[in-house]
């Protein structure tokens, strides 16, 4: 019975190793079930169960996520339902880097009818923490917050240089000595069809009531 245990063994072993593969960058995306507005039913709400200082939400966008059919072809989507308290909110929308990929996000506000209110232009996004995003206040009239795909981004690479520190040490004449040292890694990432969504909503005004 040993070898048979340790063979299942090793097949589970085998098994984690290859459903922990890192995602990689989809550069292309050929859809013809795309819908010409979003479906407002399938919105994911920004609204916690409790006032927090800072609420994060994140969606997968994949082969199988909605789409949209644009002058620039199929893209995938996905939509968040803004607080309708949102006097005291500011939101961070965009796509999240990942090890490999970034979405790369195009943000729209809509309002309750799903027209458009607001399209962030390219030069309102930012690298802030761990996302490609834009910042914004919800106006009156914004229902919804869309994280889409912008196709010229697509195929783009960024490098970043991650900074750290290490510590060494060695004996020299019975003497333990021991320094830190710099370290720089370069890390790069490709802008994606595919990726994460990610929402941060930060609120100034936790103890309000109702």
């Amino acid at each position: 019975m040993r070898p048979v245990l340790i063979a299942a063994a090793g097949a589970l072993a085998l098994s984690a190793c290859t459903t922990m593969a890192i995602p990689g960058p989809v550069t292309t995306f050929a859809r013809a079930d795309c819908s010409a507005s979003p479906d407002l039913y399938q919105a994911v709400s920004l609204t916690p169960d409790r006032e927090r200082v800072a609420h994060n939400v994140a969606t997968v966008i994949g082969a199988a996520s909605p789409c949209l059919a644009t002058a620039t072809g199929a893209v995938p989507y996905a939509l968040f339902a803004l607080p309708q308290d949102h006097g005291d909110k500011t939101v961070i929308a965009g796509g999240a880097l990942e090890q490999q990929r970034i979405l790369a996000a195009s943000v729209v506000t809509l309002d309750a009818y799903g027209q458009v209110v607001r399209a962030f232009q390219p030069s309102e996004f930012f690298f802030r923490g761990g996302s490609y995003s834009v910042q914004f206040r919800p106006r009156e009239n914004e229902a919804y917050v869309m994280v889409s795909v912008d196709p010229t981004l697509v195929g783009q690479v960024y490098s970043a240089v991650n900074i750290g520190t290490g510590t060494s040490g060695t004996y020299a004449a019975g003497v333990y000595a021991s320094w830190t040292y710099g370290m720089d890694q370069s890390q790069l990432r490709t802008f994606s069809y595919e990726g994460t969504a990610a929402i941060l909503v930060n609120d100034s005004d936790t103890d309000e009531e109702g």
